[in-house]
């Protein structure tokens, strides 16, 4: 009697518990917030850096859908997941990108139905900018254009204001930049680098990251309007030239 009594309270203990958690899981889902939480692959100082706070972004509801009742946030965590690792370059796009929404929708949600973008051809580069903006090279928003450097040029699609933001001079390390340059040489060349080298880059690659996060992005940041930007998303096709005069007199 007695065994049977403990099976049951342990039964309604575990009902309660499961009721609980199918009644907070919806609430949680409907705020939209984003995980920011130290793990393997996102380390504490990233976490609680100062600057490190994520965007919140407004979405349709499905592929032929409305725009969405609800708002969602993405958080540099998010990034990492996605790109598949944290590093400087991906910190770098994300407060870049970041400075530049924020002038875009001042003090409101970033519209990603709304948004398209230039950037070089760099894995950190392309990948936080398609996530953070929706602009994507099969739509026509994101354009590849290795002339804009370490940076972006962002539109606002509806109103044609658009914002080119670039790392302010000796922002980026001189002693990173020849180490990195080193090794992209040394590969290239079919060359071996060492341990003791990538370990040294990957520190100074989060030393820089912990400036990004810690350091107001004002400070950082050289962000300046593009007046009557015209958008184009790629050069591959167009007219032919040489014949626009062919029926003029001569």
């Amino acid at each position: 009697m007695k065994t049977r009594r403990n099976i049951t309270f342990k039964t309604m203990i575990m009902l309660c518990i499961i009721g609980l958690m199918i009644n907070i899981a919806p609430v949680q889902a409907r705020n939209g917030g984003t995980d920011n939480s130290p793990d393997w692959f996102y380390p504490e100082w990233a976490a609680a850096a100062k600057y490190n706070q994520p965007i919140r972004v407004l979405d349709t509801d499905s592929a032929l859908g409305r725009y969405s009742l609800n708002t969602k946030e993405i958080g540099l965590k998010d990034l990492a997941r996605m790109h598949g690792h944290l590093c400087d370059g991906l910190v770098i796009a994300f407060v870049q990108i970041k400075a530049v929404l924020n002038k875009l929708f001042p003090g409101s949600v970033v519209d990603r139905t709304n948004l398209r973008a230039v950037s070089k051809n760099g894995p950190c580069w392309v990948d936080t900018v398609a996530f953070m903006t929706g602009a994507r090279i099969n739509f026509q928003t994101l354009r590849i254009d290795n002339s804009v450097g370490d940076g972006f040029i962002i539109q606002k699609i509806s109103t044609g204001e658009t914002y080119q933001v670039s790392l302010k001079p000796g922002v980026f390390p001189a002693k990173q930049a020849e180490l990195e340059a080193h090794i992209r040489a040394s590969r290239a060349e079919g060359k071996l680098v060492t341990a003791t080298e990538i370990n040294e880059l990957e520190r100074q690659s989060d030393q820089l990251s912990r400036k990004m996060l810690t350091t107001p992005p004002s400070a950082l940041l050289d962000v300046r309007p593009l007046p009557n930007y015209r958008f184009v998303p790629m050069d591959l096709f167009g007219g032919r030239g040489d014949i626009v005069n062919k029926d003029m007199s001569r």
